[in-house]
């Protein structure tokens, strides 16, 4: 079959504009929007361990994230995980050679630091996370994504430091979120989704009521919950 040289230019110009849709259809996040790697790092201590195992049957955030597309590891991290850490630890080069080629840095405090003992307790910490912003500035390429503290069994805290902790999860998503001008932090909020009403741990998660680590069926709750969450931010 022969083309005279109109029919060629239209079959260039039909094919052009496939491809063009085709362009316009894909995912609008390019190469080096944060987190694009999906290569995932979740600093944590003991309770954070139990989020990303999960149960036998369910699996928790590992599961999720490797089921989903992304990559992710979670050691034991080696030093403190409180709100006054974080600034140092991020400012660490001995944590950035841990961080390796993770694009997604999750970050949380143990249940300990869901006892907000003051409203100037409180206050420090917001001013702890401040210091982070430099941080997230300095690698727009990185993700971070802090969560919210757990909140803690109903018998190891007391209505106002659980209100507090429920107040810096609201500033954490609201004010912190917004008064930071870069699109790389993404924060979560852990303590609304694992309590009740009250502010406490919901019943079904407490393994010890004079202990914060949750039972491990815990795991897939907040796994599946994080996994989209970002898939929100990335696809």
């Amino acid at each position: 079959m022969q083309y005279n040289k109109g029919g060629r230019l239209a079959l260039i110009i039909s094919v052009s504009a496939l491809l063009v849709g085709f362009l316009l259809s894909q995912p609008t996040y390019a190469a080096n929007q944060p987190g694009a790697n999906k290569q995932v790092f979740f600093v944590h201590h003991s309770t954070g361990q139990i989020y990303w195992d999960g149960t036998v049957k369910k699996g928790g955030l590992g599961a999720e994230l490797t089921n989903h597309g992304y990559t992710g590891t979670a050691p034991w991290w080696d030093g403190n995980t409180d709100p006054q850490d974080f600034p140092g630890l991020f400012n660490d080069a001995n944590s950035w050679d841990i961080f390796g080629d993770s694009d997604i840095i999750i970050f949380k405090s143990c249940y300990p630091a869901s006892a907000i003992t003051s409203d100037d307790m409180l206050e420090q910490y917001k001013d702890w996370y401040r210091e982070l912003y430099d941080i997230y500035q300095a690698h727009p390429n990185i993700l971070f994504m802090p969560l919210s503290t757990p909140p803690l069994p109903k018998d190891m805290t007391n209505s106002d430091e659980a209100r507090r902790a429920l107040g810096f999860e609201q500033w954490l998503l609201g004010e912190y979120k917004n008064n930071y001008t870069g699109n790389n932090l993404a924060p979560f909020g852990l303590h609304t989704l694992l309590s009740n009403k009250n502010n406490y741990l919901k019943k079904k998660f407490v393994a010890d009521p004079y202990d914060g680590h949750p039972r491990p069926k815990v795991g897939p709750v907040v796994g599946k919950a994080m996994r989209e969450f970002l898939d929100t931010l990335l696809n």
